[in-house]
Parts: C-alpha cells; structure tokens; sequence
C-alpha cells in the first residue's frame, strides 16, 4: 500500500463511506449511499482497493461486506487531520473537477501534488531557502546543416588522402 492516496475518484469516494460505516458495507448499501457507478464498476473497484490491501472482504448473511483495513483507516485519519486548503485552493479544484470525467483522476490527483510541492516551496523560502535558477549553457556551438555538410566533406577529403579532386 502506498503512502500517499488519491483523494478524488471512486475509490476516493469508496474509501470515505466505509470510513463513517465502521461495520462495513455491502455493494447495494455503497450503491445507495451515493457512489455514481455501475454495479460492475463498483466491484472492480473495490477488487482493485482489495488487491491494494485498502479494504477487506467478509461474508456476513449470504453478502460480501467490505471494511477498510486498520492501516487505510490510519492514512485516511491522516488525510482528514492536514489543513484544510483555503478558499481560492477549493475554488480551483472545484473548477477543475467539472472538465474531468468521474473515472480519471490523474489530473484531479496532479493539481494536488502541484499544490502540495508549491506549498513546500513557500515554506522554504520563509525559511530563508534560496533557490539559485541556472541559465542554459549551450555545450557546443549550434551548426547549421551547411556547416555541417562542409564539415563532414572536409573529414572525407582528409580521410583519402586530402588532394582528390584537385589538379
């Protein structure tokens, strides 16, 4: 299991309702309570959380009821406890989530490393952290192609023997 969690999507979605139901919750009952998804879609999803060691499966009446692990519960506690991000922060994500689709969360998930590692950068700079921007030096002369074909003639020339061609 990773440290690090994606907090939107499905399996964000998922993982936040089996939080406020410690008993767990059966595939109908996550249905109901407000996750936006085929039943199909569903159980792949929570397959996928079950590989991934997120949440764990028991059968309890004849159903497969799903509980998060003791460790997602951890992360999850974890995830609730960090600073919540301020207004124009929500503003943006909120922005950004009406152009994604409900089943990719790359972009959602890179905005908030984006914000994450901006955050670390305001912080180091308070501290007095220096960040040196270095220009670009070029390695070598930029030739163009004419340079470079009289370049390589020239090599050719020398190679046999330097005088072919003259009279």
């Amino acid at each position: 299991m990773t440290a690090k969690i994606q907090r939107h999507g499905r399996a964000a979605a998922i993982r936040a309702l089996l939080l406020d139901l410690p008993a767990g919750a059966t595939a109908e009952q996550l249905l109901a309570g407000g996750i936006d998804c085929s039943v199909k879609q569903l159980n792949n999803s929570l397959d996928a959380m079950f590989d991934a060691d997120q949440v764990r499966a028991s059968i309890a009446t004849g159903n497969k009821v799903w509980v998060l692990t003791t460790a997602m519960k951890k992360l999850m506690r974890g995830v609730e406890d960090q600073a919540a991000p301020s207004v124009a922060e929500s503003a943006r994500l909120e922005r950004s989530m009406l152009t994604g689709s409900n089943n990719s969360t790359t972009v959602l998930h890179k905005d908030q490393e984006r914000h994450e590692l901006a955050q670390l950068l305001r912080d180091f700079r308070k501290r007095g952290g220096v960040i040196e921007i270095l220009g670009a030096t070029a390695i070598r002369p930029a030739l163009s192609r004419r340079q470079i074909n009289d370049a390589s003639a020239e090599a050719r020339q020398l190679a046999a023997g330097g005088s072919r061609g003259r009279r």
